[in-house]
């Protein structure tokens, strides 16, 4: 066993490890317990991957980002996992959906030419309150696992907003001017954008713009839940 395993090993015996979905108690290298594991995944082939949405919106919106890769369906275990994640508690879900999102970046056409990752920021005085960006968490993971570089210096927030699902749709259109992206160019560069939920994609397309603004050639949106239907969520 590893140094790292020890230390996961008594870190459960002190805080133990619980399934970010269900509470379930978990060994110390477990992310989540299977059921609720199996119940989130969403399958390659159930979402556009050019908009990142089970529901098509690419005839109505064209998002300004390229190609889109995402791991589970924000609906039923989901949801509590997300909760999780953005209220400090438990970050399991960030590792559990990096490694899905990383494994199909495998299988994309983008394999092996992403330059860099760029997590979707969070403004100082939330990550101050939060401890961390829960968009980071999952880039780093990514590309810890790609071997990719995590820049989170590209883009920051410049001034705190509303929590995009709080709001409508054109008021989330609004909420995305806070983004902003330094002077540094990104001449022909493709980038991995990455960010915990796609909603309607307003927060990925503006951040997407910006890139291509100062130079990339590529946008690969990771969410690590994209949101479905109402009626899908309620036949479920």
């Amino acid at each position: 066993m590893t140094m790292t395993q020890w230390t996961k090993s008594l870190l459960n015996v002190l805080y133990p490890n619980r399934c970010p979905a269900c509470d379930a108690f978990l060994d110390a290298h477990t992310l989540t317990c299977a059921q609720c594991g199996d119940g989130m995944m969403l399958g390659q082939d159930d979402y556009c991957h050019r908009c990142g949405k089970v529901a098509c919106m690419c005839k109505t919106t064209t998002p300004a980002y390229d190609w889109a890769v995402v791991s589970c369906r924000y609906a039923d275990a989901s949801i509590p996992a997300v909760v999780e994640l953005k209220q400090s508690r438990n970050t399991n879900f960030a590792d559990f959906s990096a490694r899905i999102l990383a494994e199909r970046l495998r299988d994309s056409p983008f394999y092996g030419q992403i330059d860099c990752i760029v997590p979707v920021p969070m403004h100082k005085s939330k990550l101050r309150v939060r401890g961390y960006n829960q968009a980071a968490l999952i880039a780093r993971e990514i590309g810890r696992m790609l071997s990719i570089p995590c820049r989170e210096d590209i883009l920051c927030k410049a001034f705190a907003s509303k929590a995009q699902h709080t709001l409508g749709r054109e008021e989330r259109k609004l909420n995305v001017d806070a983004f902003r992206i330094g002077n540094e160019r990104l001449d022909g560069q493709r980038i991995l954008l990455c960010d915990d939920v796609l909603t309607t994609g307003s927060t990925l397309s503006r951040c997407a713009a910006l890139l291509k603004e100062n130079g990339a050639k590529t946008v690969i949106a990771a969410a690590a839940a994209t949101t479905i239907p109402k009626q899908q969520e309620e036949t479920k």
